[in-house]
């Protein structure tokens, strides 16, 4: 028998830059499909650099892949982009509940994988989301009880 997972991909718009981009808000996969995460920035400029970061919850964004035109491939993902850089594609070829998280596309003229200055601006952009608190952490019930978790 074999278990079907759900993994929900959120996606935020991440820019360091003038170059607008634009992504799907999220994308629904089960466990073991591949899933494509478009991102548009049809202005991109010709020094700009296309990067990928993915955020947890209660974690700092984490680099994942970055290219400047051709495709590129590691060990999570392949970043596809076509000759005229106007869209990204981002593969997760096997998702797994593990990749459950928000990705960020991000155009920037100056390539920097880690450091305060991208972290800054990643978490300065995203002072406006809404923040959702959650009654309890856990809930327990019993077989066919009904059950209430409130969220605000």
């Amino acid at each position: 028998m074999r278990q079907v997972t759900r993994v929900t991909v959120l996606l935020i718009l991440g820019t360091l830059s003038l170059t607008k981009t634009t992504q799907p808000i999220f994308i629904d996969s089960y466990e073991g499909q591949e899933v494509n995460i478009t991102c548009n920035h049809t202005n991109i400029a010709t020094n700009e650099y296309i990067l990928w970061y993915r955020q947890f919850p209660n974690q700092g964004p984490q680099f994942v892949i970055q290219a400047f035109k051709e495709t590129v491939k590691n060990e999570v993902s392949i970043l596809f982009i076509p000759d005229d850089r106007k869209s990204s594609t981002l593969s997760l070829p096997l998702a797994t509940l593990r990749d459950t998280a928000v990705y960020y596309c991000i155009v920037n003229a100056t390539v920097r994988q880690t450091g305060l200055h991208l972290c800054s601006n990643l978490l300065w952009g995203m002072r406006n989301l809404l923040k959702v608190k959650q009654s309890a952490e856990s809930l327990s019930v019993q077989d066919r009880a009904s059950s209430s978790l409130s969220c605000t």
